[in-house]
Order: structure tokens, then sequence, then C-alpha cells
């Protein structure tokens, strides 16, 4: 299956689950780290006006097996050197096998944090 939607790159996604209260009452928080194949998908950017003028935001996409649980928010690494950035999942779109109701893979929008 992974050969058939050319998950040639890999990441890391990261999460980061409360796992309980320190003594102040303060959340406390764990953090995992699972690796996955994938493929990084770079859009044509959309325009977006600002007080400034307009300008060109650039946008990523990424394709993620059914395997993987992902969801908004979490962040996705890679060390490849055309995406060796931090990115913040934004969207999360399952994409179905035609004619059944089982989950192919995941297309996300992603965001460069800063």
């Amino acid at each position: 299956m992974i050969h058939d939607i050319g998950l040639v790159h890999t990441c890391s996604i990261v999460s980061r689950i409360q796992s309980g209260q320190d003594e102040y009452g303060s959340p406390v928080y764990t953090t995992t780290v699972a690796a996955s194949a994938c493929r990084f998908i770079p859009g044509n950017g959309r325009m977006i006006s600002q007080d400034s003028g307009e300008h060109v935001v650039s946008e990523l996409f990424i394709i993620l097996p059914s395997t993987v649980t992902v969801t908004e928010g979490q962040t996705i690494t890679s060390t490849i050197p055309e995406f060796s950035n931090t990115y913040e999942v934004t969207a999360v779109k399952p994409v179905f096998w035609p004619m059944a109701n089982t989950v192919h893979h995941y297309e996300c929008d992603l965001k460069a944090v800063k």
C-alpha cells in the first residue's frame, strides 16, 4: 500500500498529551514521537491581503499512511533537507478506498512553526 501513494520521505509525528497535574494543579504533559513513512508535497501558495499589502503564503501538504494516528495540532518534523523544519498539522483529511469505508491514507495541511 505504501508504494501505491509514493511515501518516499520519512517524518516524525510528535504528540503532546496531558498526563496529569503537578502539585500546584498545572498540567503536566508527556511527549511521544512516532516515526512514519510520508510524502511532503509543496503547494502553489496562496495570496493573502494584509495592511502591508498582498503577500504569497507558501503551503505544504503531507501524505501519511492510514496506520498512523494524526490530529490537528500535532507537530511533524523531518530531517530531509528541503523539509527540515517543524510543522503544525492544521487540517487532517482522510482519503478512503474507492467503494469502501476504509481509510487509504491521510492528507494533512501543514504550517511552519517559527
